[in-house]
């Protein structure tokens, strides 16, 4: 895998892309997008709070203890 992070500007539109010799004679794939949002730790901290209170949310809700149910074994493996 190989990641190349540049700003464009408007005076150099284009980059260079500089791959491997292993890779001569591969297709390769290059996927451009921004990433300004991925680089700020803030962001990337509140994304990560937000989404483990989204988990924990789903979880409360679709638990078992919150219901007062015990799992009983014996129970389960009387076929009679």
């Amino acid at each position: 895998m190989l990641r190349q992070i540049f700003t464009p500007t408007p005076q150099s539109p284009t980059f260079p892309v500089t791959v491997p010799d292993e890779w001569y004679g591969m297709d390769v794939e290059i996927i451009a997008f921004p990433v300004s949002h991925l680089n700020s730790r803030n962001n990337n901290t509140n994304l990560v709070k937000e989404q483990r209170q989204q988990k924990e949310e789903i979880r409360k809700k679709y638990s078992f203890s919150r219901n007062g149910y015990r799992f009983d074994r014996e129970e389960a493996n009387n076929y009679e």
